[in-house]
Parts: C-alpha cells; sequence; structure tokens
C-alpha cells in the first residue's frame, strides 16, 4: 500500500485487505499467510532541508533586507504551521507473524501499533515568533498522547450480484496509554505589569484496556474494461475502555513502578505552571528576588466528588466541574512526592517533599479513547499483464496520529509486466501529509512474495520532504 501512497481500497488482497477494505476478501478470494512484514513512520509539519536552508543566515524582523534574498517574513514561517502548532508524529506498524491469514473469503488478523504525538501548541509558537504582544492572551494547550494497542480481527467477504461487501469485527487491546491536557484554557497574557499566567495540565497513564472495533465495506467487480471501485469505513466502532483491572497491567505494572511518571489506577500527574509578572527589570535581577518568577509544581492526585471525608490539604485543586484534585498517598510500591521546580528566579528556591497525605483509592475512574474512524473511497484501472492505475480520496473524522479531517486524494500506479517484479509509485495531496510522493517494488518467487515501499511526506523532494515512511514485508500467497 505504501509504494502506491495509500491508493488501495480496491487493490488490498489477502489479510492485507483488513484495515483497508474486508469486501475484497471476497474479490480476491486467495489464501495468504504474513511471514515478516511491519511499517514505520516519523514526520512533523515544518522541519525540512528546504526550510533550514531558507532560514539560515536569514534576517526575520529588519524590513531594509525586505527585498533581499536573506529575508524571511516570520509571517511566512508562521503560515507554515497553519495553525496547529509544531508537531512530532511517529507510528508503527507490526502484524505478528503467523498470525495473519486469510483463506478464501475470510481473514484471521493481529497487528500490534504504537503511535505519539508530541509537540508545541500553536499558542507557543506564535509566542517563540512574534512575543507576546500587549493585551493578547496566548493559549498554552499541550496535548501530547502516546498509545499502543494489539487488534485482532476475524473478517468475511461475501459477493452478489457483481458486488462484494465485507465487515471485520475487532476485539482491541490497549497496552499503554499516556497523554497530557490542559485544565481548562492555560494562557499567558501581557499587561502593564509585565507577563503572567498560570497554565495547569494533567497527566492520564493507563495499562491495560479492551473494547470493540468494526470495519464495512463494498467493491465491485470488475466492469467495462477492468474498472473497479470501493468504498469503506474503518473503525465504524472503535473504542478501548481503559478499566486498569486486567491482565495486561499485572504483567506490565513491576517495570513501570521505577519510573518516575508512574501513575496508579485512578491517578493523575498535576502540573501547575505559575508564569508571576515577568518584566526585563525583573528578568535582570531574578536571582536576588525573594518570590521565583516562573516555576512549577507536581504531584500526584486522585479525582474525588467530595473532600469532606478526607484530611484537608492546601494542594487540593477545585475543578469547573464541581470535583477536586487530592494529593494521593503513598504505599508499599510508590512514595508521593510534591516537586516545585524554579525555572526563572533563584534556583535554590525549588523543593521536593514526601507528602504526609496516605489518602489512595486504587479502584474506578476508568475512561474511553476512540480509535481513529475513516471514510475511503476508490477507483482502479487494470490493464492486464502491463498495469494498474489506482485513485483513492479518504477522509477521517478527528485530528490526531495519522488521521485528518482533511480530505486526501491519492493516485497510484503499478507496472505488472515484468515477469515476477512489480514496479510503483504514488503521490498524495491533502490529509495529514499535505503532500508525499512514494515509490515501491515487489518480487516474487514461486508463492513467496516480498514487497517494500518509502514514502516522504510534506514535500516530493528530498529537500522538502517533512518524514519519512518505510514498509516492507515478505507473505506467502497462493492465488
Amino acid at each position: 500500500m505504501l509504494g502506491l501512497n495509500g491508493a488501495y481500497t480496491t487493490l488490498a488482497s489477502g489479510f492485507r485487505a483488513v484495515g483497508i477494505n474486508p469486501a475484497n476478501l471476497a474479490v480476491y478470494p486467495n489464501k495468504s499467510l504474513n511471514i515478516s512484514n511491519f511499517s514505520i513512520g516519523l514526520s512533523n509539519n515544518f522541519i525540512s532541508i528546504e526550510n533550514y536552508n531558507a532560514l539560515s543566515g536569514s534576517h526575520l524582523n529588519d524590513p531594509a533586507h525586505e527585498n533581499y534574498e536573506d529575508y524571511y517574513a516570520k509571517e511566512k514561517i508562521l503560515d507554515e504551521f497553519e495553525g496547529r502548532g509544531f508537531r512530532i508524529r511517529q507510528s508503527f506498524s507490526f502484524p505478528l507473524p503467523a498470525l495473519n491469514m486469510s483463506t478464501n473469503s475470510m481473514a484471521f488478523t493481529s497487528r500490534l501499533t504504537s503511535n505519539f504525538e508530541i509537540g508545541l501548541s500553536d499558542g507557543m509558537v506564535q509566542f517563540l515568533f512574534s512575543g507576546n504582544p500587549f493585551g493578547t492572551d496566548r493559549y498554552l494547550d499541550l496535548e501530547e498522547v502516546f498509545l499502543s494497542t494489539q487488534a485482532m480481527g476475524f473478517s468475511y467477504g461475501y459477493s452478489f450480484h457483481g458486488y462484494s461487501a465485507g465487515i471485520t469485527l475487532k476485539y482491541l487491546l490497549g497496552l499503554f496509554y499516556m497523554g497530557m491536557e490542559p485544565l481548562s484554557s492555560p494562557t499567558i497574557t501581557t499587561d502593564a505589569h509585565g507577563i503572567y499566567g498560570n497554565p495547569k495540565y494533567i497527566i492520564k497513564q493507563a495499562i491495560g484496556g479492551n473494547g470493540l472495533g468494526l470495519d464495512v465495506g463494498i467493491a465491485s467487480n470488475e466492469f467495462g474494461e477492468g474498472y473497479r471501485f470501493g468504498i469503506s469505513i474503518i473503525n465504524l466502532l472503535g473504542t478501548i475502555k481503559w478499566t486498569q483491572d486486567n491482565f495486561i497491567r499485572d504483567q506490565l505494572e513491576p517495570n513501570f513502578r521505577k519510573m518516575d511518571y508512574y501513575l496508579r489506577p485512578n491517578e493523575l500527574m498535576y502540573i501547575n505552571m505559575v508564569i508571576d509578572s515577568v518584566t526585563l527589570d525583573n528578568m535582570e535581577d531574578s536571582e536576588n528576588l525573594e518570590d521565583p518568577l516562573v516555576y512549577y509544581e507536581k504531584y500526584k492526585v486522585i479525582s474525588l466528588d467530595d473532600t469532606s471525608t478526607v484530611t484537608y490539604s492546601d494542594l487540593v485543586v477545585s475543578l469547573d466541574d464541581g470535583t477536586y484534585l487530592y494529593p494521593s498517598g503513598s504505599d508499599e510500591f510508590t512514595e508521593s512526592i510534591y516537586e516545585k521546580v524554579v525555572l526563572l528566579g533563584d534556583r535554590d528556591g525549588g523543593t521536593k517533599d514526601t507528602l504526609e497525605v496516605t489518602t489512595y483509592l486504587g479502584e474506578g475512574n476508568p475512561f474511553t479513547t476512540r480509535q481513529p474512524m475513516y471514510l475511503r473511497m476508490g477507483i482502479s484501472k487494470r490493464w492486464e499483464d502491463q498495469a494498474v492505475v489506482a485513485m483513492d480520496l479518504v477522509t477521517g473524522f478527528s485530528n490526531r496520529f495519522s488521521s485528518s479531517t482533511t480530505w486526501r486524494l491519492s493516485l497510484g500506479a503499478e507496472i505488472t509486466r515484468f515477469k515476477n517484479k512489480f514496479f510503483r509509485i504514488g503521490y498524495g495531496i491533502g490529509g495529514v501529509a499535505k503532500k508525499s510522493l512514494s515509490m515501491g517494488y515487489g518480487a516474487k518467487w514461486g508463492s513467496l512474495y516480498f514487497d517494500m515501499g518509502l514514502s516522504l511526506n510534506g514535500g516530493f523532494s528530498l529537500s522538502s520532504t517533512k518524514g519519512l515512511d518505510l514498509a516492507a514485508g515478505f507473505i506467502w500467497q497462493l492465488n
């Protein structure tokens, strides 16, 4: 699929049709078995060789250089981020060997996936390049996510009256989740007294969860002179409830307990950042000030509906929904620590203390995450023993990981005229990557197939690309 830049809705066959269009199991009723496959990707939305060369040595804020080659307006830089801030995305997918197979119109699959998305909010990027204009709020809405799951599915395709329909039922096993999100609307503001703000964040963590997923699709038989079309919805249903009480936590938890950011069930990490009247004058004398100008507090908390039954603590946080964040106590494995870190001011003003509270509630408070949902539509044209050309139109219903609410158009071609060799190329515009160019190669030895592909994301050349995707694999397939 990577070599065709995702233009695969009508072409995916065998167990590889799962997650693309399960109706293809009836269109191409072959037998296939995964021997070894993987795909990995890393990308961002700004850094490239082209942008680096353009910015290196350039004047960003000097109108006297406006008509010279070394002038690069800051507004042009900010336009590159399109209001989304700076984001880094990683993806990894590994279909487990021998556990992904198809026979006739059925398939059994098991796929391990891992994704993270981190970066700077749009407000932070605006602050770095343009500062904080007088009377203007900058939103520091950090959202960082790491997610690892395993999806096990059964798929079936059925043919009728020139068409095929397919369905995939999936059991979703949540392995690990960690996410950082803001409380309310975290802002910093500049007024006559300086720069100030009080952004607050929580970190969620879960080890173990489960849920169900559903994919559906339909595809036509070939008509005319080799034409075929298809449509599918991936993750029409697909949620994971992180219950925290399951065998995954029992197996993995001992390895996480030694980590600084390890959280027990029903526990959150609370981060309270304070920016207190920062001016040029007090920055120059920050080491001698009685109170720090910029610092943050960090400690673990639990969510409570009522604090009347617990010991009073001045670290309790009241939330807008009427609930509270209460500092959690230590247990035999975990010590509850309050930490204050000074970023600007007297660094000796920081502290690190063990909390005296003993309250900890280990049950309840599960939360749910939604798997990205996609709508795929595709059409292809085949010239027997010569080539296949395919076009796909794809959109997501959320803006996270590889999903985007912006439509993506992919166009791919596969040359099949050479015996036991396949050459692929694909272009894509829109979606998360905006622009992408891919190339792929395949070879066949009897019933053994080898495929590999490389995609440049964010540009059509090595100098303009902002990320790479790489995939390769061996499968056994009997047509």
